[in-house]
C-alpha cells in the first residue's frame, strides 16, 4: 500500500479550462451564429444547474432536440459537436502540469479524480495525455466528494492528498476524512478566485499559486502538520 495517494483534479488545476471555454465560445459563435451559440450556452447553464456538473453532450442533445433543422442544419450541428470532440486539449495544459504529475508519481500514487459528464470529460483527459501521465488511473464522478470511500477502496493508501482549485470541494473532503487527508488549494482559474472572495472561506492545508509549484514539494511536505500558505 503506497504511503501517499494523490487525488488530482483536472479543470483549472492541470488544464486551463477557462481558456478552453473562451476559445470554444468564440468558435461556436463562428459556426452557429450569435443567436444559436447563445442558446447553446443557455442550455449548458441549465443542465449544469440541474445536474450540478457540466454535461456538454446533454447540452448539445437539447440544442438538437429544441432547434428545427431549417434553423440548424444537421451538418452545422455536427460541425459544432466536432469543436468539442476535436479540441486540442494538450495545448491548454498549465505550464509544468505534466512535469508535476511526474514528480508526484515519484512520491506516491497519482490518480486523476474529476467531476463532469463521463463522455466529454474522459475525452478531455485522454486527449490531453493526462490519463497516460497517471498510468490510466482516472475516476470521473458527477460529484466526487460523494465518492470518497469508493475512491479509497479503488486506490488505497496510508494518507491521501486532494489537489484542487475549488475550496468548497476541498472543505467537503476534509470534513469527511480529517487528518487522513491533506488538502492542497491551487489558486488558478475563476472558481479559485470566487472561493477566496467568500467570507469565512475554507483554509486549505497547503496553497500554491500555480500547479508547477508542487514540483518543489517532497513527501514530508504533504504529511507534516500545520498549514503552508
Amino acid at each position: 500500500m503506497p504511503a501517499l495517494v494523490f487525488w488530482i483534479d483536472v479543470d483549472n488545476t492541470l488544464l486551463n479550462n477557462d481558456h478552453v471555454k473562451a476559445e470554444l465560445e468564440s468558435e461556436l459563435r463562428a459556426v452557429l451564429g450569435a443567436a444559436l451559440a447563445e442558446r447553446f450556452w443557455s442550455l449548458y447553464e441549465a443542465v449544469r444547474h440541474e445536474r450540478g456538473v457540466v454535461d456538454i453532450p446533454q447540452a448539445l442533445a437539447r440544442l438538437r432536440a429544441q432547434t428545427p433543422r431549417q434553423e440548424l442544419p444537421e451538418a452545422t450541428f455536427q460541425h459544432a459537436c466536432a469543436l468539442f470532440e476535436q479540441y486540442p486539449f494538450a495545448t491548454a495544459l498549465y505550464p509544468e502540469a505534466r512535469e508535476t504529475l511526474e514528480h508526484l508519481s515519484r512520491l506516491g500514487l497519482t490518480v486523476i479524480v474529476s467531476d463532469g459528464d463521463h463522455l466529454f470529460q474522459a475525452e478531455k483527459i485522454v486527449n490531453s495525455h493526462l490519463a497516460e501521465a497517471v498510468g490510466g488511473r482516472v475516476l470521473i464522478y458527477d460529484h466526487k466528494e460523494r465518492h470518497l470511500e469508493e475512491t479509497m477502496e479503488r486506490y488505497p493508501g496510508e494518507h491521501y492528498v486532494a489537489i484542487d482549485d475549488r475550496l468548497d470541494l476541498l472543505a467537503a473532503c476534509k470534513s469527511q476524512l480529517g487528518e487522513r487527508l491533506t488538502t492542497v488549494f491551487v489558486h488558478q482559474g475563476r472558481h479559485a478566485e470566487e472561493g477566496l472572495q467568500r467570507p469565512g472561506h475554507y483554509q486549505a492545508d497547503r496553497s500554491v499559486e500555480a500547479i508547477g509549484e508542487l514540483r518543489c514539494y517532497e513527501a514530508a511536505d504533504f504529511l507534516r502538520a500545520g498549514p503552508n500558505h
